[in-house]
């Protein structure tokens, strides 16, 4: 995966991802995205420290990130944002071969809330001038994009989630 700009940057351009997490309640979401490979700005470490007890974010982007976020606490919209950046700005043909699909699966507690996290992917695709041309196709349960990348949503199960070449895997609620 090559980022085409970072997310930082895409959360400040408003013909991106810039309408996406606004207004200081989403500053906390704001930091713990792009502390996903981007360098922190001095307050932004400090929320970073609080939120994490780690010292320094990592400089580099992370395989794995798990959090305990309680009711309400913009979870979905935050995990949603970040679908939209991995599916639409970033390339991904290090990872698929031509002509193949890559997928960037959202997998949630069951098909009703793994739904909320695709409207809310295609609320962020919708109000970028940029991002709304990507958009090919619209079905229950996908948003296919001009790009090759299909952004999906499914309910937790191991027998119907083989198959793809997934670029990134998104979980939300699993803890239940």
């Amino acid at each position: 995966m090559k980022p085409r700009i970072s997310l930082r940057q895409s959360l400040q351009d408003p013909n991106l991802l810039g309408g996406a997490l606004t207004g200081e309640s989403w500053a906390a979401w704001r930091t713990l995205l792009a502390s996903m490979g981007e360098s922190l700005t001095e307050g932004e470490r400090a929320t970073f420290r609080a939120l994490t007890g780690r010292d320094r974010e990592p400089l580099q982007r992370v395989d794995q990130f798990a959090a305990v976020i309680g009711r309400r606490g913009g979870k979905s919209r935050a995990m949603a944002t970040l679908a939209c950046y991995l599916a639409g700005l970033c390339d991904h043909t290090d990872a698929l071969v031509p002509g193949e699909r890559g997928v960037l699966l959202c997998v949630a507690l069951d098909q009703r809330v793994a739904k909320i996290i695709l409207d809310y992917s295609e609320a962020c695709f919708e109000r970028s001038p940029v991002l709304k041309q990507l958009i090919v196709n619209r079905t229950a349960d996908a948003l296919e994009l001009t790009n090759g990348i299909s952004l999906e949503v499914r309910p937790a199960s191991f027998r119907k989630l083989r198959g793809p070449t997934y670029i990134a895997v998104i979980a939300d609620e699993l803890a239940f």
